[in-house]
């Protein structure tokens, strides 16, 4: 899936900054699952576009400027700021309530349906082309997927669009909150690289464990009124694409389906984790149960772990048991 802030086609997009090059697609990772949903989002019903008008009195303009947010499904929380005179600001919380501001150009027309948005590159000359709805309940619809410097602007609304919530009508970037443009210490700009790149990287990893956990969970679900496991993703009816910008996912049918099924989530990026979801089968006692895990490679991997071996029962609960390589996640 491309999203205006991730790959974007491997291009030299880039912020300088003390002669280091922060690639767009590290600065803005962490909106990697926000894209992906395991289910369509709801549909919500647009307002009708305003005229545009030259004027800062253009009411979609009024109504669209002030502070969105959304959040991804790790539960970080995400803020665009959109400002008077073409001011644009997005809000990444590196840590927790330790923000940075990213600092773009935008303009709108809102004579046309859907209404488009350009988000403007000053620094690179570049302008990347989408569309926006504000829908009757006060939400701002952005389409995210397939929005990349030089691509035509999409013309309709997919899955890959977010819905993002007004919090407030502020349109200043919050007091304390650095602009990435005005940090001039290179010890500080160092700092906001890494930390950019760890919550990129961690961001994407987040949708990896989402999908697999999903995966699990239909399954065990599945089992329940079969009596037996799904061999495909699309027995399982939830909505999970065979892949994404960050993960293959695949489910690996074992024995007669009955007993146990894995699941596996490939990183694409060499940077990330890949991780297996399991379900057994287990007795206990007189009873039939459903053990569910998942295992994490402890370092970055294009190879998912291996199948775990049957879980066992320690102090009353039953765990997995990852193989090397691997260790489970906590559930």
């Amino acid at each position: 899936m491309k999203t205006l802030f991730l790959d974007l086609h491997q291009r030299q997009t880039r912020f300088q900054v003390t002669g280091k090059f922060i690639t767009l697609s590290v600065l803005l990772g962490l909106l990697s699952t926000l894209s992906t949903p395991v289910n369509a989002q709801p549909q919500v019903t647009p307002l009708v576009a305003q005229a545009q008008s030259t004027s800062t009195t253009n009411p979609v303009e009024t109504q669209l400027q002030g502070r969105w947010e959304v959040e991804d499904p790790s539960g970080q929380k995400l803020t665009l700021i959109f400002a008077p005179e073409g001011k644009f600001f997005m809000l990444l919380p590196l840590v927790p309530d330790s923000p940075v501001a990213l600092p773009f150009g935008y303009r709108i027309d809102s004579t046309v349906q859907p209404m488009h948005i350009d988000v403007l590159l000053p620094e690179q000359n570049e302008t990347v082309m989408t569309i926006f709805e504000l829908t009757d309940d006060g939400q701002l619809r952005l389409q995210l997927s397939d929005t990349n410097p030089g691509q035509p602007r999409p013309t309709a609304f997919t899955d890959g669009a977010v819905l993002l919530q007004k919090i407030s009508d502020e349109t200043t970037v919050p007091s304390g909150v650095p602009v990435l443009s005005d940090i001039e210490t290179p010890a500080e700009q160092e700092q906001v690289i890494a930390d950019l790149e760890t919550q990129a990287r961690e961001a994407r990893e987040a949708e990896g464990k989402l999908m697999t956990g999903a995966m699990n969970r239909a399954q065990q679900a599945f089992y329940l009124e079969n009596e037996k496991f799904g061999t495909t993703i699309e027995d399982l009816s939830i909505g999970i694409k065979p892949e994404s910008e960050n993960y293959r996912y695949q489910i690996v049918p074992q024995g007669n389906q009955t007993q146990s099924v894995m699941m596996t989530a490939q990183a694409k990026r060499p940077e990330l984790r890949s991780y297996t979801g399991t379900v057994f089968v287990v007795k206990d006692g007189d009873d039939l149960l459903t053990v569910a895990g998942i295992c994490e490679t402890d370092t970055p991997s294009s190879t998912p772990p291996a199948m775990p071996t049957a879980p066992s029962k320690t102090q009353g609960r039953w765990m997995i048991q990852c193989l090397a390589g691997s260790h489970p996640l906590e559930r």
